[in-house]
Parts: structure tokens; C-alpha cells; sequence
């Protein structure tokens, strides 16, 4: 068996993951971009000083005429040490920077730099231990000269637009000033990251429970369903899609309810239904078996007619359900809606003695349609014989018929007292029971929902309104192919 992993602890380990590696990253990247600057920082410091100190050293060199003396004019300051009772005076280098200067050969007069001051040492020595040997004056090291590259990165020092010297400023580690600050930096960053993830995981945890909380409600309520006890409106307060989810649930857990007394309606609607016409012929045969009625046409008759209804009633339930399952078949065919709508008014209007007028009323030319007739028909018939139930003698029943973009839409009007409000979204619904005013009298119960089944296996659609002027009417649009 698979072991189950909470939800929560999904949520954690991938916060926690998340978190670690965005604060390493900001933290990496902080150090870097600190160190790169202050890096940049010295790199300038450095180019400005050479600049300076290369303006100065111009200035001596046309001030002097040469480099003699440059060092201890220049470059270096007097300084007194005192050891004791004695004061020995001396000179210190100016600058901590690493230089060189070069004259205008590129022949290294004074440097600084570690490097290249000990070849220039060594070089001096060698030069000196072979001058009892030989007589011929040695060649100057390679190591006294700057080499090609130097005087090209090098500063130029430039007299009456001349050249006479370079000058080269080196690299400088880092001291402990410097090296404190950039490690205060770090800390500091480290430091921040570090309540960068206590603040994150606070609100990670928030977010979590945030979360997990409308879960763990709409969990329970789902197995409450499941267990066949519909809960209330859980009514989650959350602003985003959990709240969404919340409402969509509780207008699941209402249509349920709702399907549910529908369902327990529908059954106490079909027994009763199938009851009646059961007692009927129940009684009727017990009579006859005892002796009370004989066995003539005038008794076996209202038997024949109350299976006449349990037939109907029986062929309704199954072509709603046909319908409801998108297997009911229709024997399409193209037909006049206007002649048909004609017949079943003429039909519908002979079956009572004093029924109101029924009235066809086409709006042009309307093109045919393809139908099932026989279906339709019963539309047409179950529609009218609504109105004509609820219409007073003098009323008026009125069917116009007019083209709508692409579609039919067909009316029936009437003159009766109208539906109520709370009635009008339950009246297509099966055995619905309303405003006993335009209460079901009689009939199966189905004739509407019938109607609305048979309109959408036509591709159409239907609706019911109360008319301003007093009555219903019931809309129905079907398309033309």
C-alpha cells in the first residue's frame, strides 16, 4: 500500500526548498556584487592616483629637466627615528601604492614594487661581481627595461607634448580596514538572509494553514456527501479560487439537496399516479369477482380507460428518460410549421364547448423547418392544452410564429392569471406542484416537462415569462436546419 503524504508536508518541503535556495542565491549574489564593487572602487581610486601622481611627476621632469632627484623630491618624505638618546634622520616612501617609473628608454628608475625591485637587485649584484673579471662594460638586464606591454598599459608622462617617462601603478592587497569591511558586509548579508527565512517561513506557515484550513472544511463536507448527509453552506470567506471552490461547492450541496427532494417528490408523485388508476381497477375487478357488478361493457370500460392511462403514463416516464439519456429517436422531415401549428390549434380548440379563441399569427414569410411531427405535435398539443385549461372563455390564446436570426421561435400566449414568481423556474420539472391557481388539474403531470425534453432533442430551447399585460407565455426557439 502506497503511503499517503500529507498535503501540508508537500506544502513545507517545497517552501522550505524554495526559500533556502532564493536566500543562497540573494546571498551569493549580494556578496559577489559587493565584492565586484568595491573592486571596481579601488581599480579607481588606483587610476586616479596614478594620474595625479603622474601630473606631479610631469611637472618635475620640465621643472627639473631630468629625473635626477626625483625620488627624494617626489616620492619620498624626511623622517626622524628616535632610539634612545639618538635621532637618526632618514626618508619614507609617500605612497603605500606599488609604483614604477620609467624614462623615456623605458629604463626603470625607481619602483617599489616587490617583484620586480628584487630582479632589479639581483641584477645589480651580478653586475657587480663580474666587473674584476671582465673589462668590457655588461649589457643592462632585460629586467631594468618595462617591457612592450607595460608601456602601452602604463601612464604616459608627457612634457611639451613628449614623452619622457612611465609610470606604472600596481596592485595593493587587501589591508585590515578593508578587509573588516568587506567581512562586516558579508555578515551583514548573511545576517539578512538569515531573517529573510525566518520572516519567509512565518509566512509560508500562514499561507499554509491559509490553504489547508478551506481543504480540510470542503473535506469534511465531502465525506459527509459521501456518507449520504448533506451539509450546509460551508461558506468559506476566502477572496480567491478556494473561495470560489467554496461557492461552487455550496451551489453543488443546494442543487443535491434539491435533486434529492425532487427525486423523493417525483417518487410520491409517480406512486400516487400509478396508485389511482391501480385502485380503480383493483376495486372495479373485486366487484365484479363478488358478484356486485357484472362483467358488462359499461363496468369492464373504466378498467380499459385506467390502463389506457397507466400506459400513457408508463410511455411518458420511458421517452423522458430516452430523451434524458440522449437516446430517443426522431423521424426528422421538412414541414410548415404554420400548417402545422393550424391543425393542433383546430384540434385543441374543437375538443372544449366554450374555449377561448385560438389564434395562429405568422410574421412573414416563415421557411421550413426540419422536424419530427409527430413529437412536435405533442408539443404544440401539451402547450395548448395548458393555456386553454387556465383561459377564461372570452380570453384569447395567441401562437405567432416569426424567424429570429437563424431560428424559429414560436410563442404561446394566453389570458389567464399569469404564473407566480417562485413557480416559474420549477415549471418544465417533473410532477412540480406550484400556485395551486395554475395548479396541475388532472393529466400525467409531465405534459411540460415533456415539452422542454422534446424542444431540446430538437436542438431548441424554451422558457416561460408573464406577460405585462396579464397572462403566461411560453417561447421556444428551434433552428431552421
Amino acid at each position: 500500500m502506497t503511503r499517503q503524504i500529507p498535503l501540508a508536508l508537500k506544502f513545507g518541503l517545497a517552501f522550505v526548498v524554495v526559500i533556502l535556495l532564493a536566500v543562497a542565491l540573494v546571498y551569493f549574489f549580494t556578496a559577489q556584487s559587493i565584492a565586484n564593487r568595491f573592486d571596481t572602487y579601488r581599480q579607481e581610486t588606483r587610476e586616479h592616483f596614478g594620474e595625479q601622481l603622474a601630473d606631479q611627476l610631469a611637472w618635475y621632469r620640465e621643472w627639473n629637466g631630468s629625473w635626477t632627484g626625483v625620488v627624494e623630491r617626489i616620492l619620498m618624505r624626511p623622517t626622524l627615528i628616535a632610539v634612545g638618546d639618538l635621532v637618526i634622520e632618514g626618508s619614507v616612501m609617500i605612497f603605500d601604492t606599488p609604483i614604477t617609473l620609467a624614462d623615456a628608454d623605458g629604463r626603470i628608475i625607481i619602483t617599489t614594487e616587490t617583484e620586480r625591485l628584487n630582479q632589479l637587485i639581483h641584477d645589480m649584484r651580478e653586475e657587480q661581481a663580474s666587473k674584476p673579471i671582465t673589462e668590457t662594460p655588461r649589457p643592462a638586464s632585460e629586467g631594468n627595461y618595462l617591457d612592450t606591454e607595460e608601456l602601452r598599459t602604463g601612464i604616459p608622462i608627457m612634457v611639451a607634448e613628449r614623452r619622457e617617462g612611465t609610470l606604472l601603478v600596481g596592485e595593493v592587497s587587501y589591508g585590515p580596514d578593508e578587509t573588516g569591511f568587506l567581512q562586516s558586509a558579508m555578515r551583514s548579508a548573511l545576517l539578512g538572509g538569515g531573517i529573510a527565512i525566518g520572516v519567509a517561513f512565518i509566512l509560508s506557515f500562514l499561507l499554509i494553514a491559509q490553504i489547508l484550513s478551506p481543504l480540510r472544511v470542503l473535506s469534511r463536507a465531502t465525506d459527509r456527501i459521501a456518507h449520504g448527509d448533506l451539509p450546509d453552506r460551508i461558506q468559506l470567506r476566502s477572496r480567491d479560487e478556494l473561495g470560489q471552490l467554496g461557492l461552487s461547492f455550496d451551489h453543488m450541496v443546494e442543487s443535491l439537496r434539491r435533486s434529492e427532494t425532487l427525486r423523493q417528490t417525483m417518487t410520491a408523485d409517480i406512486a400516487h399516479e400509478l396508485r389511482t388508476p391501480v385502485t380503480i381497477i383493483q376495486g372495479t375487478l373485486e366487484a365484479i369477482l363478488d358478484g356486485i357488478y357484472d362483467p358488462s361493457s359499461e363496468t369492464i370500460a373504466p378498467i380499459y380507460e385506467e390502463t389506457l392511462h397507466l400506459g400513457s403514463l408508463i410511455d411518458d416516464l420511458r421517452d423522458l428518460a430516452l430523451a434524458e439519456a440522449g437516446e430517443l429517436r426522431l423521424a426528422k422531415e421538412e414541414i410548415d410549421l404554420v400548417d402545422l401549428a393550424r391543425q393542433v390549434c383546430e384540434t385543441a380548440g374543437a375538443s372544449l364547448e366554450e374555449s377561448p379563441s385560438v389564434i395562429v399569427v405568422p410574421a412573414g414569410a416563415i421557411p421550413q423547418v426540419r422536424l419530427d411531427p409527430k413529437r412536435f405535435r405533442q408539443v404544440l398539443a401539451n402547450l395548448l392544452s395548458n393555456a386553454l385549461i387556465y383561459t377564461p372563455s372570452d380570453g384569447e390564446i395567441r401562437v405567432d410564429i416569426r424567424p429570429v436570426d437563424e431560428r424559429i421561435e414560436l410563442s404561446v400566449s394566453d389570458t389567464g392569471p399569469g404564473i407566480s414568481a417562485s413557480d416559474l423556474p420549477h415549471l418544465f420539472e417533473r410532477f412540480y406542484r406550484g400556485d395551486p391557481a395554475r395548479g396541475r388539474t388532472g393529466g400525467s403531470g409531465l405534459g411540460l416537462a415533456i415539452v422542454r425534453q422534446w424542444v431540446e432533442a430538437h436542438g431548441g430551447t424554451i422558457h416561460v415569462e408573464n406577460r405585462p399585460e396579464g397572462g403566461a407565455r411560453f417561447i421556444l426557439q428551434i433552428p431552421v436546419s
